[in-house]
């Protein structure tokens, strides 16, 4: 009954006025049951009405629908709020689905923030992945991937796909690896490919595992302090990724932090070419510089 409820209240905002006939003949129930189900929705709040004669028929309210019933607006705020959000986390469109749900619940609703997850460019490829992990996450379906490791280069592994994450601006799969008999994030941008299987794998609640491992690792892992001067043509890439930054007199960035992996940092502090200058600590100088020797000498041949 309270589908038909629901479905009463859609199709009068849809069309402006319908006869109870009409509305008996499309739910397969006798007109005094349409009566009864519009003198539920009325004592409920839903400000539905009829008229006799001719030309009469059921109607309801314009922009009226649930602004005085069940719902108060900061709740329908937040309802549309979080179905907008999970819209775009899904990569998937349901646009339609959603402006009807701003219909009934009579809301010309303004977006106040807009996010799209896909990287630029790439979003048909990006929903693509995304549409084929989640689906093996739902179905409990095993997938081998191939992963590219911090050290190890590519390698194959046979996984459980438990749940997608996002943190710190990227995607990452959260699974039982098969090989190291334990839980991995894998993250998505280093999947080269993913094949799902025909094997099921039991199902099993982890609960939330981003806090889990920020707790796990945050006082486990080594930090290391380093300082770093960043020319003013690099300030807008330092100040997308870095923190604790400082405009100094001659215009450069003094940059303080933190890192855990400087195999990864060294790495990173070379993608900004001659734009940067590593001040401390001197084990990773001497690394950078390593690393540039050995460019010199593949370029010298």
């Amino acid at each position: 009954m309270l589908n038909r409820l629901f479905q009463i209240v859609y199709l009068l905002m849809e069309k402006p006025q319908m006869t109870a006939k009409e509305l008996a003949d499309i739910f397969e129930v006798s007109e005094r049951t349409i009566y009864r189900d519009i003198d539920k929705l009325t004592m409920a709040g839903i400000p539905i009405y009829t008229n006799q004669g001719r030309h009469g028929g059921v109607s309801i309210l314009p922009d009226y629908v649930l602004d005085k019933a069940v719902l108060t607006t900061e709740e329908k705020n937040k309802i549309l709020e979080s179905l907008n959000a999970l819209n775009e986390v899904s990569f998937t469109t349901d646009n339609d689905s959603i402006s009807k749900l701003h219909t009934f619940l009579g809301k010309q609703y303004q977006d106040w923030i807009e996010i799209e997850f896909s990287s630029w460019g790439n979003s048909s490829e990006d929903a693509a992945t995304f549409e084929r992990i989640k689906n093996a996450i739902l179905g409990h379906f095993y997938m081998e991937i191939v992963y590219s490791g911090n050290q190890a280069g590519l390698v194959q592994r046979k996984i459980k796909p438990i749940k997608l994450c996002f943190k710190d601006q990227a995607w990452y799969l959260y699974a039982y690896c098969c090989v190291r008999k334990d839980y991995r994030f894998f993250k998505l941008k280093r999947i080269s490919h993913i094949e799902v299987l025909d094997s099921l794998f039991e199902p099993e609640n982890v609960g939330k595992v981003l806090s889990q491992v920020n707790n796990k690792y945050s006082d486990s892992l080594l930090k290391i302090s380093v300082t770093l001067e960043i020319g003013p043509e690099m300030a807008f890439r330092a100040y997308e990724e870095l923190s604790n930054i400082v405009v100094t007199d001659k215009g450069t960035l003094l940059c303080n932090i933190e890192v855990s992996d400087m195999n990864w940092f060294t790495s990173y502090v070379l993608s900004y070419g001659s734009h940067i200058q590593v001040l401390e600590p001197i084990e990773l100088k001497e690394k950078v510089m390593h690393e540039i020797e050995k460019m010199k000498h593949l370029y010298s041949d």
